[in-house]
């Protein structure tokens, strides 16, 4: 199918504004520990804020850009639409479903890092700000209108590469976990958690499912489990375990659109 002038335009649109935010004030936030600009709890309240409200919500407010040039969208009516539910059962079923899919990739390669289950609570608000939000971005434009163009594998396929892309400047910021990532095994991650969260979007057309899932994973792999399957290049048993996450995933998108069409 090809994409009509405005769908190409939103596609790069989305982009510049996702990368030129993110990358901006991620520059800023390298220029200020360069030159010792910030130090101590400052530093540390500035740097959150600047990668959780910044860089973090690069994609959503790019969203929101194009919606507001290309569909006149209100702010309400943009919130509005990242809670909208087709079948709130399907919903909530796909998300448990497909959390549980990323909790057992996570367990058969990574190990318990000792955090009490109950931290989880706290976990999670942070990561939806840390990561989840992305996805109104990242699934509620971008990877919508690549399905446009090209089969949902490689959509996704295209989306992780460059999602995995965007996160580059994070390796030049002092005190993030990418700094102590490997970006092979980083990109890898990014294309197999990309396909998850674009599979939860298509099956249930909720941007919410896809922004829990994103700050589960989250959770889960740093919060809850160690790294230690991101900190070098990718073993054999992390491209197996990857590779059989995003089988498992195919799987399931096959089994839903089956009985929409039976």
């Amino acid at each position: 199918m090809k994409l009509n002038n405005i769908e190409r335009k939103s596609i790069l649109l989305f982009l510049f504004y996702s990368f030129l935010i993110a990358w901006g004030t991620e520059a800023v936030l390298i220029l200020l520990y360069h030159f010792q600009l910030i130090r101590g709890n400052a530093a540390q309240i500035l740097h959150f804020a600047v990668i959780g409200f910044g860089a973090g919500m690069a994609p959503a407010y790019a969203a929101f850009i194009i919606e507001r040039k290309y569909s006149r969208a209100t702010v309400k009516g943009f919130i509005k639409r990242i809670f909208k539910t087709e079948n709130s059962r399907r919903s909530i079923f796909v998300l448990i479903l497909l959390a549980f899919v990323q909790f057992c990739a996570c367990i058969l390669q990574e190990e318990y890092s000792g955090n009490p289950w109950y931290m989880f609570i706290l976990f999670m608000p942070m990561m939806i700000l840390g990561g989840g939000l992305e996805e109104i971005g990242w699934q509620g434009v971008f990877q919508p209108l690549l399905q446009k163009k090209f089969p949902f594998l490689i959509a996704a396929l295209i989306e992780g590469v460059i999602w995995s892309i965007w996160h580059l400047p994070l390796w030049l910021v002092p005190n993030t976990a990418q700094s102590a990532y490997h970006f092979i095994a980083f990109t890898l991650f990014c294309v197999t958690l990309g396909i998850t969260l674009a599979a939860a979007h298509k099956i249930t057309k909720s941007i919410w499912v896809s922004v829990l899932l994103h700050a589960w994973s989250n959770t889960v792999l740093g919060g809850m489990y160690t790294l230690t399957s991101l900190c070098g290049f990718p073993s054999t048993k992390t491209w197996i375990v990857n590779l059989l996450q995003i089988a498992v995933i195919m799987f399931i998108l096959a089994v839903f659109f089956r009985k929409e069409s039976a």
